[in-house]
């Protein structure tokens, strides 16, 4: 028995909108003629693109693959349909993130009036001249960033920059405390790019002015306080 996938979905976690007109664009070119919706995710930060058709989990992986799906999504993915080869959960885009829905974006309706640059885009794919497709795609995505950009909500994430195991441990305690009692407090801790650092703890945020009034909290309450530890907030461009 093959087990089939209800539906293809591409989660683009980047705010790229080059990225996410590529992907939508190529996807018309590999499915010509198969419905399809597009959307900014639950965290306001990236782009769903759901295709509406049955597919068997091969196809499904390969075709995610070829429209830049999240490499980690695709990982476990594959590493479920390797456990079990009839999974029918392979395929799964969560249409909430922090109590916030997914939202549908027009973008057919709003295409319509850009018909010569779509006609030009589309036929360059057929055709595999992929990089001149992508310089209309450039084009395009400037013009249609103004009215794209309403349908996401700002997001941001405030970063400390700090050294030694030790104090990671202890920040993550109180971290993981605060967000017990505060299902706001959105967190996480990477490994320092930075040669002068090794850790980076980053406060995830809609609200700007939060974000800074908690990395001043954990710069001067917390054992961060004596340290040197530069911290920052910038705008959030992937999740």
């Amino acid at each position: 028995m093959v087990t089939l996938v209800k539906q293809i979905s591409v989660d683009l976690d980047r705010a790229n909108l080059v990225m996410f007109l590529r992907a939508y664009f190529s996807s018309k070119r590999i499915l010509p003629g198969i419905p399809s919706e597009v959307f900014v995710s639950g965290s306001g930060v990236g782009f769903h693109l759901k295709i509406y058709k049955q597919v068997t989990i091969e196809e499904d992986l390969k075709i995610r693959a070829l429209l830049w799906d999240d490499p980690y999504r695709l990982y476990y993915a594959l590493k479920k349909w390797a456990l079990n080869s009839q999974e029918e959960y392979v395929d799964l885009v969560f249409d909430e993130k922090n109590e916030k829905k997914e939202t549908v974006i027009p973008l057919e309706k709003i295409l319509k009036s850009h018909e010569k640059e779509v006609e030009t885009i589309t036929d360059l794919l057929n055709r595999g001249e992929n990089e001149k497709a992508d310089e209309e795609i450039k084009k395009l995505s400037k013009d249609l960033e103004p009215q794209l950009s309403r349908f996401k909500r700002p997001s941001y994430v405030g970063c400390i920059a700090f050294d030694g195991e030790d104090v990671r441990e202890k920040l993550e305690k109180i971290c993981a405390d605060i967000a017990a009692k505060d299902e706001t407090f959105k967190y996480r801790f990477y490994p320092s790019f930075y040669l002068e650092h090794d850790w980076i703890v980053a406060i995830i945020d809609t609200d700007k002015d939060r974000v800074w009034k908690r990395l001043t909290w954990l710069k001067n309450k917390t054992v961060l306080k004596d340290m040197n530890a530069p911290l920052w907030v910038k705008e959030r461009i992937a999740t």
